[in-house]
């Protein structure tokens, strides 16, 4: 046991919608399937309370799946021993045992339960689905990475009270951590409420550790992780930059990514260079022969978001490799001249607002992030520069950052007038996240404007070639061309 001390682009947007398709609806009808169990009162001062009995635990119950149900609920189940799980997370707050177990909604790479104590104390337990990524890897760098936010990036984390990264080494017989529960409330209970100059002061406070993140590079790109947990030794001159300070810290070091495009569609058993990488050629090299060795050995998903069938466009695993080749001649020339935006950075990558806890009491005052499993080191050009909560209403982005004008609300019913306020109100919300991020962190906003370029489309597309096939990368391949 061990004791601690992809990104949206505005020009793809049938991509990313796709994907947003599939998570949103779920989260919403998720709230309502929260389980919560209680010891009976006998077992409360008998500890012998079973929690193994209770199926739902180690199910997926937050939904169906429209494609594939049955590989995708597998990918999401897992057994244990929920009995010594809550007997371990009780020893580390200095309980004698749980009295009462409450699993949250399913997410879709991890389970987690709160886990009240006899002695009034809280924990979070959190266990990996099979598909949360590579053994071991993702839930140590997770465990090191949630260290580094709290320490070093000065963000508000969840501690770890204890953990452990070897399922078939412990009684619980999985993988799991076991951290303090988030204080505050969660944003999507309250954001709706929200008065608008509250909701500016949440987004000053994303600003702000933001800038705390961009404050921190690092020599390599990977993951991090605590130097004892990586197998393989890592470079002699990995280190991070603090303020322009560069910091050679004994306890962090970084190792192999576990960046969620590294493990997506079976591509964590691939056999492949997973880094560290020194320089950013290094790192998309890399990323092409990831993709080249699934195409040639995993079998293809299905298309989420291109339609296929008679006719219609059908990838081919072929086609697929030339494509890349294509990349592999011109990938040199789509880089970023900017330094700044090539730098290797530690990036939060999935603030939607269940992700983001709040004081209720002071909006403005954010007071935990979690979820920071599969959070990587990678090119400030690769991370998602936007919290997931903003979004522009019909899907594209603004082509300027002047505020919209008032909606003309004359002639409208009610439930119209209340639909164009929020439009209204959302987009100009997006336009003031955006203004506030060109002038308070400009090499994000730089960021920004890069990935509004063919030059990105092409290496996002690149990037992710097994699932989305070739016929998009191409069509913007001959428009660079002709550009």
């Amino acid at each position: 046991m061990n004791r601690s001390p992809t990104a949206p682009i505005c020009r793809y947007s049938r991509i990313k919608y796709t994907q947003k398709a599939l998570k949103q609806p779920c989260r919403s009808l998720s709230r309502a399937s929260t389980l919560y169990y209680n010891a009976t009162p006998a077992s409360r001062t008998s500890s012998q309370t079973d929690w193994n009995n209770h199926d739902e635990f180690f199910k997926f119950t937050r939904g169906r799946f429209l494609v594939d149900e049955a590989i995708n609920r597998r990918m999401r189940e897992i057994q244990f021993d929920m009995n010594s799980l809550a007997r371990v997370a009780a020893e580390s707050v200095g309980a004698t045992h749980c009295t009462s177990i409450q699993k949250y909604p399913d997410g879709m790479f991890n389970k987690a339960f709160l886990m009240s104590m006899d002695n009034g104390r809280e924990v979070v337990a959190k266990v990996p689905n099979p598909n949360a990524g590579i053994p071991h890897l993702t839930t140590a760098s997770e465990v090191a990475t949630m260290d580094f936010a709290r320490n070093v990036l000065e963000t508000p984390v969840p501690r770890v009270y204890t953990w452990n990264s070897h399922a078939q080494s412990h009684p619980v017989g999985a993988e799991f951590i076991i951290m303090e529960k988030a204080a505050g409330v969660p944003l999507s209970h309250v954001w709706e409420t929200l008065k608008l100059p509250q909701k500016l002061q949440v987004l000053l406070a994303m600003i702000s550790l933001q800038k705390k993140w961009l404050s921190v590079s690092f020599s390599h790109y990977g993951s991090l992780y605590y130097a004892k947990d990586i197998q393989v030794s890592p470079p002699e001159d990995t280190h991070y930059t603090k303020n322009g300070k560069a910091i050679k810290h004994t306890q962090f070091a970084i190792g192999p990514t576990t960046g969620r495009d590294w493990c997506d569609a079976s591509r964590s058993r691939l056999n492949i260079d997973r880094g560290p990488w020194s320089d950013i050629l290094q790192f998309l090299q890399a990323v092409v022969t990831r993709e080249t060795k699934a195409i040639q050995s995993l079998h293809p998903p299905k298309q989420l978001a291109l339609f296929c069938g008679p006719k219609l466009y059908q990838p081919c695993p072929q086609t697929k490799l030339t494509t890349l080749s294509h990349y592999l001649q011109i990938s040199e020339s789509l880089i970023p001249k900017d330094t700044a935006l090539t730098t290797p950075h530690l990036w939060h990558n999935d603030l939607h607002d269940d992700n983001i806890f709040i004081d209720p009491q002071n909006p403005e005052t954010i007071t935990s992030v979690i979820d920071w499993q599969s959070t990587h080191i990678s090119p400030l050009f690769t991370h998602n520069p936007d919290p997931a909560f903003l979004d522009w209403a019909d899907g594209l982005e603004p082509e300027t950052l002047d505020l919209l004008p008032r909606p003309n609300l004359s002639g409208l019913t009610p439930q119209e007038r209340a639909a164009a306020v929020r439009e209204y109100t959302t987009q100009n919300l997006f336009i003031g996240w955006r203004k506030l991020t060109r002038a308070k962190n400009p090499a994000l906003y730089r960021a920004i404007e890069f990935r509004k370029t063919p030059a990105y489309g092409l290496i996002f597309l690149a990037h992710r070639m097994f699932e989305y096939g070739k016929a998009h990368f191409m069509s913007l391949l001959v428009d660079m061309k002709d550009h």
